[in-house]
């Protein structure tokens, strides 16, 4: 659903207008992440903004806009050797892992996807970045759309209100594996991951699921990782608990059918999230959240095979 692109800082800071087209142009909800290459991206734009002898209040503007876009930048554990140009760097990593493009103003000649910033149109086939897919519900499929945003997310939270984990009630860890084996590859920081669904009358009770966890995630979490288990019921009145969402601090998306794995036969329809709504839909599973009420006790269980009730 997303996808990353390089963007070299001296060709979005040299120029207050290119600053502000481009800039609007990246986001969670926009479909289009810019890789942090190098790891200090944010002050190489800064510094090229005051090289390029931007007034200092543009400059300031420019600083505020970069500390409010976590949403837009994310770290990819890109290497960057220091010693090479920008481009050298953004070419050889292409090659390792490719981008969707490379953004720069300087020689396009060095890969096809080199892209200069008068070309990013959402009419480009290099720029476009669709909102929304037809994803087939297997494991892979899933994993694969939601990858990026869950690598450069710190917390995730995933709504199903038929989320089990127990056998024969539908694969929704095959997709879970998928995805947590993907982060692994990719070497990203830990992370807390909050399965929310909705309580019935032959779900166990907290005491039994902490007790069956290990079994059931038995090698599912990489190291550092934890899995919560939260259980919702409707408020009489209120909000119907039906929709599924992936969402995140930085982002979220809508999941038409649902997380599970049904086969390649089927799809369900994924439809990114403009962020501010996405940050409303995580309200609604928060410690404090009256939308829904939560049922027995969170079950946390960490990448060592223990858990706890929270």
């Amino acid at each position: 659903m997303l996808s990353e692109f390089a963007v070299e800082p001296a060709t979005i800071g040299a120029e207050w207008s290119t600053f502000l087209y481009l800039s609007e142009k990246f986001g969670a909800d926009k479909g289009r992440i810019i890789s942090r290459l190098p790891s200090k991206w944010e002050r190489k734009v800064v510094k090229a903004a005051k090289d390029a002898g931007i007034p200092n209040i543009r400059v300031s503007s420019i600083v505020e806009r970069l500390r409010s876009a976590k949403h837009k930048i994310g770290d990819f554990n890109r290497i960057y050797n220091h010693e090479a140009s920008w481009i050298d760097n953004a070419v050889r990593e292409h090659g390792k892992k490719p981008f969707r493009a490379i953004i720069s103003s300087g020689d396009a000649k060095l890969c096809p996807e080199a892209l200069p910033p008068d070309d990013c149109s959402d009419e480009h086939p290099l720029f476009n970045a669709p909102i929304s897919q037809d994803v087939a519900r297997t494991p892979d499929d899933i994993a694969g759309a939601l990858v990026l945003l869950a690598a450069f997310a710190e917390e995730i939270d995933i709504v199903d209100p038929y989320f089990d984990s127990r056998p024969g009630k539908g694969d929704y860890i095959g997709p879970l594996k998928s995805l947590l084996a993907r982060l692994a590859s990719l070497a990203v920081r830990p992370k807390v991951i909050r399965v929310h669904f909705g309580t019935h009358i032959s779900r166990p009770p907290p005491e039994i699921l902490a007790r069956d966890a290990p079994d059931q995630t038995r090698g599912l979490l990489p190291q550092g990782y934890c899995l919560e288990l939260h259980e919702w019921s409707e408020v009489q009145g209120g909000e119907d608990f039906h929709d599924r969402f992936f969402l995140t601090e930085v982002g979220g998306l809508m999941i038409g059918a649902g997380f599970s794995a049904e086969g390649p036969a089927k799809t369900a329809t994924f439809t990114l999230l403009d962020v501010e709504h996405a940050q409303r839909l995580r309200s609604r599973f928060s410690a404090t959240s009256s939308v829904y009420n939560r049922v027995g006790s969170v079950v946390r269980i960490y990448s060592d095979g223990r858990t706890e009730l929270l």
